[in-house]
């Protein structure tokens, strides 16, 4: 189980706004990272975090 420190970490995560949140839109990597891998690799690795705390959350059934 996870402590409160963790679940509240796991919220802060969650709120964060992402691509995938943009209904009905296409997200293209290169519009945001023009060609910068390390940008690219830097949202990619931002909208995981976000999503996966979104999911945990959601199969413990804690709202974020």
């Amino acid at each position: 189980m996870l402590n409160t420190e963790k679940i509240e970490q796991l919220k802060v995560m969650a709120a964060s706004e992402c691509f995938s949140d943009s209904e009905g839109e296409d997200v293209i990597v290169d519009d945001y990272a023009g060609g910068n891998v390390d940008d690219a690799f830097s949202l990619g690795v931002t909208e995981g975090e976000t999503l996966l705390a979104r999911d945990i959350l959601k199969s413990m059934g804690i709202e974020w």
